[in-house]
């Protein structure tokens, strides 16, 4: 008795320490080479209230689809549906794959759909995605025809709206270009998505809300050339100082021939007034100032301005590339998600 009382304590305590998982795995080994009655009390294990390890949503759906698809097997076609419908109610996704499992029960598996409803959103997947090039994808389903809603809302805002309205059957794919009321870009913060279904055949409601996360990132910026420093460019003049020393030299010359002319004339010898002087002074001035005319009008260096344009044209025509880069990719940023948990924002 105490052998027993010991072996029995101790398969418990194996069983218990064993994984939804590994016990699932295990039982679907047994189901596919059709050992009925060992796959079944395993099936039937993780679905019962005194399992004690922890048991997901959608390992209990596959813990019921196969017990449904097993008592199809048995000729208890009634006992599958109810058991389907248990899998359908826990995760709306659960399929029958007809590849796998026989006609009978995929035809017990589409009844149990057209009996129960439930709509179904997958969990959020971290992704990054660039609104240049894709859209954000979220996957739901509703176990037969229905109307549904679906709305993305900001936790801490009255900001929502509505990514899509109408019909659906099954699972779908629903696209977003990550634009909100107005075309414009989300903020970041968490959010929510909300699909609310009402079924066609049955009149009956259900919803489901899954959280996320959303950071919006800009791509790098690049930097514009800064300008141009002045001993980059090539002087476009000549100096002014030899014209400036022309005018110079025209106007001494002319003021010393008044000088000497003053200097050297002889009052009493002098029977008139003599203009040689003036004449020649008038003509040193007038040709200094020539001279500084006529460097100032050719001190332009026309080859050193055409290659000065060259090199503003191509620094002015390379920044406002840059600019204009810069500003397509402000305008396509990268949206960053991310699962939430499923509770307060």
């Amino acid at each position: 008795m105490l052998v027993v009382l010991a072996s029995v304590a101790l398969a418990g305590r194996a069983a218990a320490q064993d994984s939804t998982a590994a016990v699932l795995a295990r039982a679907r080994a047994h189901y596919d080479r059709l050992e009925i009655e060992q796959a079944l009390p395993l099936f039937r294990q993780v679905t019962s209230p005194q399992w004690t390890a922890p048991v997901t949503p959608t390992q209990r759906a596959e813990a019921f689809k196969y017990i449904g698809a097993t008592f199809v097997i048995m000729g208890q076609r009634d006992s599958g549906v109810v058991y389907f419908q248990a899998a359908l109610a826990r995760d709306p996704f659960t399929d029958l794959d007809a590849r796998t499992f026989t006609p009978a029960q995929t035809a017990a598996f589409a009844a149990a759909r057209q009996t129960t409803f439930a709509v179904g959103a997958r969990p959020i997947v971290a992704t990054r995605v660039s609104l240049r090039t894709d859209q954000v994808h979220f996957t739901i389903v509703t176990t037969h025809s229905a109307d549904i809603l679906a709305r993305l809302s900001r936790a801490d805002s009255s900001l929502a709206f509505v990514i899509l309205q109408g019909g659906n059957d099954g699972v779908r794919d629903v696209a977003w270009d990550g634009l909100g009321p107005g075309g414009r870009i989300v903020p970041p913060g968490r959010y929510a998505l909300d699909v609310v279904a009402t079924s066609r055949l049955l009149s009956i409601p259900d919803s489901v809300r899954v959280y996320f996360d959303l950071r919006v990132e800009t791509p790098p910026l690049e930097d514009t050339l800064r300008a141009l420093p002045p001993d980059t460019l090539l002087p476009e003049h000549r100096s002014q100082s030899g014209a400036r020393g022309d005018l110079g030299k025209g106007l001494a010359i002319a003021g010393g021939v008044l000088l000497l002319s003053r200097g050297l004339r002889n009052d009493r010898l002098s029977t008139g007034s003599d203009a040689r002087p003036v004449i020649v002074a008038s003509a040193a001035a007038l040709t200094g100032v020539v001279a500084f005319l006529r460097g100032r009008a050719h001190s332009r260096i026309d080859a050193n301005i055409a290659a000065n344009r060259r090199v503003l044209t191509t620094h002015d025509s390379t920044n406002a590339a840059i600019r204009t880069r810069n500003a397509d990719r402000l305008a396509r940023p990268v949206l960053v998600i991310a699962p939430a948990r499923a509770g307060a924002p």
